[in-house]
């Protein structure tokens, strides 16, 4: 099936959902905070910023997006079932995910249930590639339209900004003056800080780093290391052997896993590679007190910085 097939079969997916007892989401006159369900933690953060006392949101998932079967979490199926919004990354194992919770709630329901508004954050985002990552896998790239890690270029953040200001506008159109002040307050209050990473990143150019987090090589774009990332055959997980070598051969000076990397990966890496590890978390999921968007890229800096002083 390839990745025009693929799209079609999510749309015409979406319209039978509609057809079989799901009606479209209606914003009452008098309401509350639109309950927005995001897939992920980074681009919930934006969304906070950018909805503000307008959107209540929630997680739908925790951990590596790129696992098999990846599943809407239990706690928030219920939460899911009544939100008025879904703002996704254009992943398409996560509307695959998230229709298959809301037709669950359709027939555990036994009658109508309101379909959530979606927003696409992805569009007009730049990705970096489509990546073979130790994860969990490789990812087909028949499913998906390029890197899912795009968020980690921080350059797309105000992308992101943008299209969550103008879906929420969308939806309630007495508030587009709000949602598009706080993204633009978001996008200047990220610029400064690009400025920073940038001009902090000049001192670590010269800096060989192996990321078992593929979504890193987005980051590069700001400049400083060029980050290196696992690469092997497609629909076949690199074994660890085999990324200890290739670190070897990058002459790599620090290796950077994940809290999500398998264990034997970053066992290999310490016990077999002779190069500094080091944890670096890629959402703020896993940064103890991180709640906005650019406290992950203020973690990797200060991690490179501490990790570079040892060299």
């Amino acid at each position: 099936m390839n990745p025009t097939q693929v799209r079609w079969l999510f749309i015409l997916t979406v319209a039978l959902i509609t057809l079989s007892g799901i009606a479209v989401a209606a914003i009452p006159p008098e309401r509350g905070p639109l309950s927005v369900a995001v897939t992920e933690p980074d681009i919930q953060a934006i969304v906070v910023a950018v909805g503000g006392r307008e959107v209540d949101t929630f997680s739908l998932f925790t951990g590596c997006i790129l696992r098999e079967n990846l599943k809407v979490e239990p706690a928030v199926e219920s939460r899911l079932a009544k939100a008025n919004v879904v703002v996704w990354t254009g992943f398409l194992s996560e509307s695959a995910a998230i229709t298959a919770s809301l037709n669950a709630s359709v027939r555990a329901a036994e009658g109508q249930v309101a379909a959530p508004t979606w927003i696409d954050v992805s569009k007009g985002a730049a990705r970096s590639n489509v990546p073979t990552s130790s994860c969990y896998g490789y990812v087909d790239p028949k499913a998906m339209p390029g890197d899912p890690f795009f968020w980690l270029n921080p350059n797309n953040g105000w992308i992101i900004a943008r299209n969550v200001a103008e879906g929420l506008a969308n939806l309630v159109p007495q508030k587009r003056a709000y949602f598009l002040a706080n993204a633009n307050a978001f996008k200047a209050a990220l610029d400064k800080d690009i400025t920073r990473w940038k001009e902090e990143l000049k001192t670590l150019a010269n800096l060989r780093v192996f990321s078992a987090q593929c979504g890193w090589q987005n980051f590069s774009k700001l400049g400083g290391p060029a980050f290196a990332v696992c690469k092997g055959t497609p629909g076949v997980l690199p074994t660890p052997e085999l990324l200890v070598e290739r670190v070897k051969q990058l002459k790599a000076q620090i290796v950077i896993v994940d809290p999500n990397t398998p264990p034997e990966y970053g066992e290999a890496f310490r016990e077999r590679s002779g190069v500094k590890v080091i944890e670096v978390a890629s959402s703020i999921e896993k940064i103890p007190g991180a709640s906005s968007y650019n406290a992950l890229f203020d973690n990797l800096v200060r991690a490179l910085q501490a990790a570079a002083k040892d060299e």
